[in-house]
Protein backbone atom coordinates (compact mmCIF):
# COMPACT_ATOMS: atom_id res chain seq x y z
CA UNK A 1 0.00 0.00 0.00
CA UNK A 2 1.36 3.35 -1.15
CA UNK A 3 0.89 5.24 2.53
CA UNK A 4 2.90 3.10 4.46
CA UNK A 5 5.80 4.36 3.13
CA UNK A 6 7.68 6.61 5.64
CA UNK A 7 8.77 9.08 2.80
CA UNK A 8 5.07 9.48 0.90
CA UNK A 9 3.72 9.81 4.31
CA UNK A 10 5.96 12.29 5.32
CA UNK A 11 5.43 14.41 2.15
CA UNK A 12 1.37 13.77 2.33
CA UNK A 13 1.17 14.98 5.96
CA UNK A 14 3.63 18.13 5.26
CA UNK A 15 0.33 19.26 3.07
CA UNK A 16 -1.34 19.89 5.98
CA UNK A 17 -0.33 23.61 6.24
CA UNK A 18 -2.35 25.31 4.22
CA UNK A 19 -0.41 28.24 4.83
CA UNK A 20 2.28 27.16 2.76
CA UNK A 21 2.56 27.08 -1.08
CA UNK A 22 3.75 23.59 -1.66
CA UNK A 23 5.19 22.84 -4.94
CA UNK A 24 7.09 19.85 -6.12
CA UNK A 25 10.39 20.49 -5.46
CA UNK A 26 9.43 22.01 -2.11
CA UNK A 27 7.87 18.95 -0.99
CA UNK A 28 10.72 16.84 -2.10
CA UNK A 29 13.09 18.55 0.28
CA UNK A 30 10.43 18.62 3.10
CA UNK A 31 9.94 15.22 3.03
CA UNK A 32 13.97 14.21 2.09
CA UNK A 33 12.70 12.85 -1.31
CA UNK A 34 13.37 12.84 -4.94
CA UNK A 35 11.91 15.35 -7.19
CA UNK A 36 10.94 12.66 -9.66
CA UNK A 37 9.27 10.70 -6.38
CA UNK A 38 7.02 13.44 -5.21
CA UNK A 39 6.03 13.75 -9.25
CA UNK A 40 4.62 10.06 -9.26
CA UNK A 41 3.40 10.38 -5.60
CA UNK A 42 1.45 13.53 -6.12
CA UNK A 43 0.14 12.46 -9.51
CA UNK A 44 -1.76 9.61 -8.15
CA UNK A 45 -3.02 11.31 -5.10
CA UNK A 46 -4.49 13.43 -7.55
CA UNK A 47 -6.14 10.14 -9.47
CA UNK A 48 -7.48 9.37 -6.00
CA UNK A 49 -8.88 12.87 -5.31
CA UNK A 50 -6.62 13.61 -1.99
CA UNK A 51 -4.75 16.23 -3.57
CA UNK A 52 -5.17 18.80 -6.46
CA UNK A 53 -2.72 20.23 -8.24
CA UNK A 54 -2.25 24.01 -10.02
CA UNK A 55 0.30 25.14 -12.23
CA UNK A 56 1.16 28.38 -11.47
CA UNK A 57 3.82 29.62 -14.44
CA UNK A 58 6.81 27.00 -13.88
CA UNK A 59 5.52 25.74 -10.93
CA UNK A 60 3.04 23.05 -9.90
CA UNK A 61 1.03 23.79 -6.58
CA UNK A 62 -0.05 21.46 -4.25
CA UNK A 63 -3.14 21.16 -2.12
CA UNK A 64 -5.07 18.62 -0.25
CA UNK A 65 -8.86 18.03 -0.89
CA UNK A 66 -10.98 17.82 2.26
CA UNK A 67 -10.48 14.11 1.94
CA UNK A 68 -7.08 14.51 2.15
CA UNK A 69 -7.07 16.57 5.19
CA UNK A 70 -8.96 13.86 6.65
CA UNK A 71 -6.99 11.36 5.40
CA UNK A 72 -3.71 13.31 6.41
CA UNK A 73 -4.73 13.81 9.80
CA UNK A 74 -5.44 9.77 10.33
CA UNK A 75 -1.81 9.18 8.94
CA UNK A 76 -0.45 11.79 11.44
CA UNK A 77 -2.31 10.68 14.28
CA UNK A 78 -1.01 7.31 13.67
CA UNK A 79 2.32 8.19 13.34
CA UNK A 80 2.39 9.75 16.24
CA UNK A 81 0.82 6.76 18.52
CA UNK A 82 3.97 4.20 16.96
Amino acid sequence: MLFLKEKSVAAFILLRDQNTNWHLSKIARQSNSTYIYITKLMSILEKKGLVTIETKGKKRLVKLTEKGATLANLLDEAKGQL
